[in-house]
């Protein structure tokens, strides 16, 4: 059958959250680089300060002060937009410039222009302070639902399943079907992707097989204010209805890395338990969760040896270490 490959030519809307990061015209910037031309930017800022935009009659920038969190932006912005498709850009990652004519290509050749229930990611280049990494390792698998794709882990090392807001594409038609949460403060786009793979029949998942998305993972970002009660309660709440191994997978994956970050032992032991007690974790999933706790128990016995003793707190011979 033939495709619209080359005669698909749908008009394209950007959401930009915003607080005002110094990369947000850099950011801007990527969109307008664009080869597939985006209709308009909405930089929806959850911020009185003032920001340097690129003039450009395609960019709008909007405050939005109700509600400061990302997502009660993003649905600011999706209302605000004409165009048939709707891309999420943070303001301290970039796109490439084929990144959306690439999305449109491969949408348009799996046979989905006509269709309104789709998602569309690429892979990502995931910028540390001490280098970077290609995200994730392993390629979207069709065959699989998106929740079993987010949650599950095959592998030991890190980025297993990745697709930040900053890499999807989709119809302007499905966040006002399916609102992201607003109320949410923390994992807010997986928590929408879990959503869209639980309440919309048929829904179509493609990942572009290049790292076409540039992620800072060096910022201050909002994971890193997480703290582990408060991913647990996330858990807890939204994970209910996961599969057992889907769900012990996470919490010996992800929630593990809370509580390895947070530096506590008695943390990763009890993440550990709970996986084990709520769920059936694989082995690649029990292998991370136990490097994990390796790596703590190594980096609290060398913290305590470092540590020196006051005077007057021995408890016997040789207990003042130096």
């Amino acid at each position: 059958m033939p495709t619209r490959s080359a005669t698909w030519r749908p008009t394209v809307s950007v959401v930009i959250p915003s607080v005002g990061k110094p990369g947000l015209r850099r950011a801007v910037e990527s969109v307008l680089a664009q080869t597939h031309p985006v209709t308009e930017v909405h930089v929806v800022l959850n911020s009185e300060t003032e920001v340097d935009l690129p003039t450009d009659p395609r960019v709008r920038l909007v405050r939005y002060l109700e509600r400061r969190n990302g997502n009660a932006a993003r649905m600011a912005g999706v209302r605000r937009c004409t165009g048939d498709l709707v891309a999420f850009l943070d303001d301290d990652d970039l796109w490439h410039p084929t990144k959306i004519e690439r999305q449109v290509r491969d949408i348009a050749e799996a046979g989905l222009a006509d269709s309104s229930t789709w998602i569309s990611s690429t892979k990502v280049v995931v910028d540390f302070a001490h280098g970077s990494e290609t995200w994730p390792r392993a390629p979207y698998d069709p065959d699989r639902s998106l929740e079993n794709n987010l949650l599950q882990r095959h592998r030991v090392q890190r980025g297993q399943a990745f697709l930040p807001s900053s890499t999807l594409l989709f119809p302007r038609s499905l966040p006002l079907t399916v609102p992201l949460d607003e109320e949410l403060s923390l994992h807010q786009d997986l928590t929408w992707l879990l959503q869209l793979s639980r309440t919309v029949p048929g829904l179509a998942v493609r990942q572009v097989d290049e790292a076409l998305t540039r992620y800072d993972a060096i910022g201050d970002g909002i994971s890193r204010s997480i703290s582990l009660d408060r991913e647990l309660d996330w858990a807890r709440e939204y994970l209910g209805s996961a599969t057992p191994r889907d769900r012990g997978d996470y919490y010996l994956g992800s929630v593990m890395t809370y509580a390895r970050r947070q530096g506590s032992v008695g943390g990763m032991v009890g993440v550990f338990s709970e996986g084990l007690r709520v769920g059936r974790p694989g082995a690649a999933a029990v292998g991370y969760a136990c490097g994990a706790m390796a790596a703590g128990v190594v980096k609290a016995v060398a913290a305590g040896v470092r540590q020196p003793r006051r005077r007057g707190d021995e408890t016997g011979p040789g207990a003042d270490v130096r």
